[in-house]
């Protein structure tokens, strides 16, 4: 976790200077229907709130113990709020401001956070040793496929 606030700071800001850019140079942006907006926008909404949530009561459940968490969400994959704010965040604020450039954005970042993922998960690896290693090799990062 130690890693993520620098991940999820350099996500903001660059939604952000996206943002302010394209208004600045005027780049076109996409307006999608209403209501095709509005379903799209609310399923993505409530996958990324239940994702969190989840993710928050196994936290929870696992209060202090000494041990990484692998149940629930965290048995379909292994970083979920760090998904969340890779995909979600970016996609609910390219369909709100109709960004295309925000949108095709995704892929840089999604490198970015895989560079504090990583050292973090090296870390890890270091303190629960090959029981989070067989965890690594069984759950996959982002998907919950393989």
């Amino acid at each position: 976790m130690m890693f993520c606030l620098p991940a999820l700071l350099i996500t903001a800001t660059t939604v952000y200077l996206i943002s302010k850019m394209e208004v600045l140079l005027n780049i076109r942006r996409y307006d999608l229907e209403s209501p095709w907006f509005e379903v799209l926008f609310f399923l993505v909404l409530v996958e990324a709130v239940a994702i969190c949530l989840l993710s928050i009561n196994e936290r929870l459940k696992n209060n202090n113990k000494k041990k990484f968490l692998s149940r629930g969400v965290y048995s379909f994959i292994r970083r979920p709020i760090n998904t969340t704010a890779i995909f979600h965040f970016n996609i609910l604020f390219s369909m709100w401001k109709g960004s295309y450039v925000l949108f095709f954005s995704i892929p840089f970042q999604y490198l970015v956070w895989c560079m504090f993922i990583s050292k973090e998960e090296q870390r890890l690896a270091g303190i629960y040793g090959q029981e989070y290693l067989d965890y690594m090799s069984s759950v996959s990062r982002f998907f919950p496929w393989r």
